[in-house]
């Protein structure tokens, strides 16, 4: 008998002290999955005349890995508060409730997140894992789709919760809109990626074999972007390429269900490529690519989570 990836499952709950697993309260739509635990033996390194080494004790433990899903309306809120780290702002407002999600300062703790791995024969749960890295990629004609790296601190056996199925129709690249210095441009695909440049604590005596919480660094946000080589294309390489012109960034996609959308904002993007290249007889595409700045008091990163209010 095998098993197979069908009917496995991801869940997580964000965590109230670092490290102390909490029930899940989230589903992920995940696609797949390389969480693992690492385990560190010590050899004494001894001249003993010994033909293998003779003791190998246990003297750390690590987790890592990533998770790539479907990024759905239920869960858009927990994933990217838990990689961005900062300020949720909520409003309602003309049948419409937002969540504005922002950037941790760096040197702060990120949220720690409990996450549950059913992969059938058992289920681990991995407490104490901060988000590393987080990738969003919105192409035209599908899904929009991301994957987000871990670090946790420990491997434990855990057990799947009862949730809520997820009902709400994923977003879609199919009609989003993506703006560059307040002008709509077409495009076939774009990418984000944060990578929070985290700082891992070292061990200690009370620590043991686990590490500490970590600290966000000074973030690195980049977008890439593609489009139909076209006037559109050589205008932002002329505004913005040859320039030390900033860009503001939005875009926007939306689920079939009405009212549940997602926008980026980046108002401060340092274009730093650029170009388009004949590379056979079909249609010439311009790639771009860009990196968040912060100027003054503006965020410069921000996610807009919305659903309607019943």
């Amino acid at each position: 008998m095998f098993y197979t990836g069908k009917g496995a499952c991801v869940q997580i709950g964000k965590e109230t002290s670092f490290g102390v697993k909490v029930a899940p309260t989230t589903l992920v739509n995940f696609t797949s999955e390389s969480v693992v635990a690492t385990v560190s033996k010590g050899d004494e390194g001894s001249l003993l005349a010994s033909k293998t080494a003779t003791d190998r004790d246990v003297m750390a433990v690590d987790v890592s890995g990533s998770i790539s899903f479907i990024l759905r309306p239920e869960t858009a809120k927990m994933l990217l508060s838990a990689a961005l780290g900062g300020v949720v702002t909520e409003s309602s407002a003309s049948g419409k409730k937002t969540s504005r999600i922002v950037l941790a300062d760096a040197g702060v703790a990120l949220p720690s997140l409990s996450i549950y791995i059913d992969r059938k024969v058992k289920t681990e749960c991995y407490p104490g894992c901060t988000v590393k890295s987080l990738n969003l990629d919105f192409n035209a004609g599908e899904y929009v789709t991301g994957s987000f790296e871990v670090v946790g601190t420990k491997e434990e056996d855990g057990s799947i919760t009862t949730l809520p199925a997820l009902t709400i129709p994923s977003y879609k690249c199919s009609g989003a809109t993506f703006k560059i210095g307040g002008t709509t441009i077409d495009i076939t695909s774009a990418s984000l990626s944060l990578n929070n440049n985290v700082e891992e604590a070292p061990r200690t005596y009370s620590s043991g074999l686990y590490k500490g919480q970590p600290q966000a660094g000074q973030r690195t946000v980049t977008l890439t972007f593609n489009l139909l080589h076209s006037t559109s294309s050589e205008s932002i390489k002329t505004e913005y390429l040859f320039a030390e012109k900033t860009a503001s960034v939005e875009l926007e996609c939306t689920s079939s269900a009405s009212g549940y959308t997602i926008k980026i904002e980046i108002p401060n993007l340092t274009v730093t490529k650029l170009s388009a290249n004949v590379s056979g007889s079909g249609a010439i595409t311009a790639s771009g690519e860009g990196e968040a700045l912060s100027k003054g008091a503006v965020e410069p990163l921000s996610v807009t989570v919305s659903e309607p209010v019943a």
